[in-house]
């Protein structure tokens, strides 16, 4: 049986096209280390810079506002602990659903800096009116204050209102980050148009290579003292560049701009084919956060809760060939979702079962049948 996969905010399967230039640049003979300052440096070097102007023109912003990075997670600590050394940070204001990565690295600063968690609702809905009290009662000089928060939640598919958070950070002069993992690569993304000092992308959640990534930097807010990990590339970290990755992170980028409408609309399709069909065969069917709702959720993420508790269906779909997730593949091996312990009442959350299915351009029709008939039979046994 062909395995069916729907986990697709975990990991995204590499494009043919990004595996046959991967190869070709593990068989050109002239690939050297980029940091060389002889001619093979040199030319390797070229790919990199090239790769950099690529995707700044993608995102509309300047070529040394983007800097390499291994992941999202090595991201998020280099810019959250970059503003806090670089900046007289003394509050930071986040929410308890946001990635692992932030959140881990903001537990080891919080006896220095205070941290303020703003509220959200039983949909994962953020208080913003909150996080603008905050803004104004703590702003005691310029860029005192560091937001963090994620554009679009891993978990449950919410679509935070980046552009009003950014807009209530400039109005208070407060610095933001933002989380893009899940949402660069899958929608279009303008620097012109978003107020932001820095975020993050990961390859692989838009049919790159694992193990590359980039964060963004906006010019005037970079970080001239070193954080722990060194002195990072283009001034922030000291290492041997990944060429491969980064030239496939830079094709991947610009094959999804290219592609972006038609590959949209065709998950789209499937997200709306799985919610009328889940709905017709599976009784008491919910959906957690707002993914059951097309217009406020990402187009590729499906949160269910069903009215049993079974800790193991997961696994159970996993024999069968079935690959989805109940949540953060970097919390997995807890067998829980923290975020939906954050939205879902107690008595909710220990007396159902979770799944989250997301949905990629490989995916078809048919495998959304498959799923929900087979969820349904074991929901049945």
């Amino acid at each position: 049986m062909r395995r069916i996969y729907l986990d697709n905010a975990s990991n995204t399967k590499m494009r043919k096209i990004i595996i046959k230039i991967y190869k070709n640049l593990l068989y050109d003979k002239n690939i050297s280390n980029p940091s060389s300052f002889h001619f093979l440096g040199r030319y390797s070097k070229y790919y990199i810079e090239k790769s950099r102007e690529g995707i700044s023109n993608l995102i509309k912003c300047k070529f040394s506002e983007i800097i390499f990075t291994s992941s999202g997670t090595e991201g998020n600590y280099i810019i959250i602990s970059g503003a806090i050394k670089n900046y007289k940070i003394k509050y930071i204001i986040t929410s308890r659903l946001e990635h692992l990565s932030v959140l881990n690295t903001l537990e080891l600063f919080k006896e220095k800096i205070k941290i303020f968690y703003i509220d959200n609702d039983e949909f994962g809905n953020l208080n913003l009116n909150q996080l603008e009290l905050i803004l104004k009662n703590k702003t005691n000089y310029k860029y005192n204050i560091l937001v963090s928060i994620m554009a679009i939640n891993n978990e449950i598919g919410n679509i935070n209102n980046i552009e009003l958070i950014g807009l209530l950070c400039k109005k208070y002069y407060s610095l933001f980050h933002s989380d893009f993992i899940q949402y660069i690569g899958h929608y279009n993304v303008n620097m012109k148009k978003i107020y932001c000092h820095y975020f993050t992308a990961s390859a692989h959640k838009f049919y790159g290579p694992l193990g590359i990534g980039f964060i963004y930097i906006k010019k005037g807010f970079e970080f001239k003292k070193s954080i722990n990990i060194g002195i990072l590339r283009n001034k922030i970290i000291s290492d041997t560049d990944n060429l491969y990755g980064i030239v496939c992170v830079y094709y991947a980028l610009k094959i999804f701009y290219k592609k972006y409408k038609k590959e949209k609309n065709k998950i789209l399709k499937l997200k709306k084919y799985a919610i009328k069909l889940l709905n017709n065969k599976v009784k008491n069917i919910k959906y957690n956060g707002l993914s059951g709702d097309i217009n406020r959720s990402s187009y590729n993420i499906l949160n269910i809760r069903l009215p049993v508790k079974d800790d193991l269906l997961h696994v159970k779909l996993d024999l069968i060939n079935i690959i989805v997730s109940i949540g953060s593949s970097c919390y997995s091996n807890k067998n829980k979702s923290y975020v939906l312990k954050y939205i879902l009442r107690r008595n909710i959350y220990k007396n159902t079962t979770s799944l989250r299915i997301s949905l990629g351009i490989y995916n078809k029709r048919k495998d959304i049948y498959i799923f929900v008939n087979k969820l349904k039979k074991l929901l049945l046994w």
